[in-house]
């Protein structure tokens, strides 16, 4: 399943290791949202992770998941993405 993946996180350096890890499960769309081809076990990995990773407290991570029907009439205006922004 597609699953898009956007995040809040107060910390600079939860932020970064939040990014990393998701650099590895998909494909950055926007400074903070992801686009992830994950299985429900690989879904539910990453999401301990995350819990994990982050402050409950105030930190936030949004997980949208996307039938193949929804996510075949995504449209994009603008620039490819899959640029990594250089900071």
């Amino acid at each position: 399943m597609i699953v898009i993946i956007a995040y809040d996180i107060a910390s600079s350096r939860r932020r970064d290791r939040t990014a990393r890890l998701l650099l590895d499960y998909g494909e950055r769309i926007q400074y903070s949202v992801f686009e992830c081809e994950l299985t429900p076990p690989r879904l539910n990995a990453l999401q301990e992770r995350l819990t994990t990773m982050i402050n409950t407290r105030t930190d936030r991570v949004h997980f949208y998941p996307l039938c193949q029907t929804c996510f075949g009439k995504a449209a994009s205006i603008g620039s490819p993405y899959g640029l990594t922004p250089a900071f």
